[in-house]
């Protein structure tokens, strides 16, 4: 293994072997992200995954809520490429903003979805993204962009 994992709640302020990957996206029900660990698990690189198993609510836990949010907005920040892969109907509202966040600040947003999430159409149209379709075809994308850091690297 070559890659390094960074859990929500990590210290985000220290050297980060790069590129910089952030694992956004659906966080209840099957985690997704294992399975981008194995494809990419022989490369230079570094994760890192907003999930939890249990949200601080904002109702209950202001303070909770308002450090993880501030925790996933500086992932964002320190990362090269920011990945989502949404859940199906109108679930996903977080990681729409983080999504319009990512594209904001320049960053290489790849996004893909479950049949029947609701909004395609919204993110395909203000955004110009191109959504994946399945979590196979979400992943080679990812790998692409890593293989293309990577001779970037090479060739400085």
């Amino acid at each position: 293994m070559s890659y390094t994992y960074l859990k929500a709640g990590e210290p985000l302020d220290r050297p980060l072997p790069g590129p910089v990957v952030f694992l956004g996206g659906r966080t209840r029900g099957r985690d997704w992200r294992p399975e981008a660990l194995r494809l990419l698990q022989n490369y230079r690189l570094t994760f890192i995954s907003p999930w939890r198993a249990n949200y601080p609510n904002p109702e209950d836990d202001i303070p909770g809520h308002t450090a993880a949010v501030t925790w996933e907005k500086m992932a964002i920040e320190r990362a090269d490429i920011c990945v989502f892969w949404l859940s199906d109907a109108l679930n996903n509202q977080a990681s729409r903003v983080e999504i319009g966040y990512a594209l904001g600040r320049g960053k290489q947003v790849i996004v893909g979805s479950e049949p029947g999430f609701f909004g395609a159409e919204h993110l395909t149209c203000f955004t110009g993204l191109v959504l994946s379709t399945s979590l196979p075809g979400l992943l080679s994308r990812l790998e692409s962009l890593v293989i293309k850091h990577e001779n970037r690297l090479e060739t400085k």
